[in-house]
């Protein structure tokens, strides 16, 4: 089992840089690895892989439009909610507006004592 180093560009004029190492046995699984591992949720633009202690760099196949997947995952970061309470406030605004607002108290929260006798 060989040890790579993962190298990553932020940016398309940022230079490559090393982000982290995978173990594996060749180049191809150290570059799935290495996608998989430090790239899945859109951290750059391309990706490469480099046998520790060699000098040749072999570069990811996936386009930075790829890179992380094309699923929109955005829910697992918490920057996906901002907004969500502005949006619920112009919601309900706008349910008021056509008389569809519940204006009813809440109910108690927690246990309800029975009433004595």
């Amino acid at each position: 089992m060989f040890v790579w180093d993962v190298l990553g560009k932020r940016t398309d004029g940022d230079e490559f840089v090393v982000v982290g190492g995978v173990k594996a046995p060749d180049a191809d699984m150290a570059l799935l690895l290495a996608r998989e591992t430090h790239f899945r949720h859109k951290e750059g633009v391309a990706y490469a892989v480099r046998r520790r202690g060699d000098d040749e760099i072999l570069l990811g196949t996936y386009d930075h439009d790829q890179l992380g997947g094309v699923t929109d995952r955005s829910y697992r970061r918490q920057d996906a909610y901002a907004g969500v309470g502005g949006k619920l406030k112009r919601i309900s605004a706008d349910m008021a507006q056509r008389g569809l607002a519940i204006d009813s108290p809440r109910p108690q929260s927690g246990r309800v004592r029975p009433a004595e006798h």
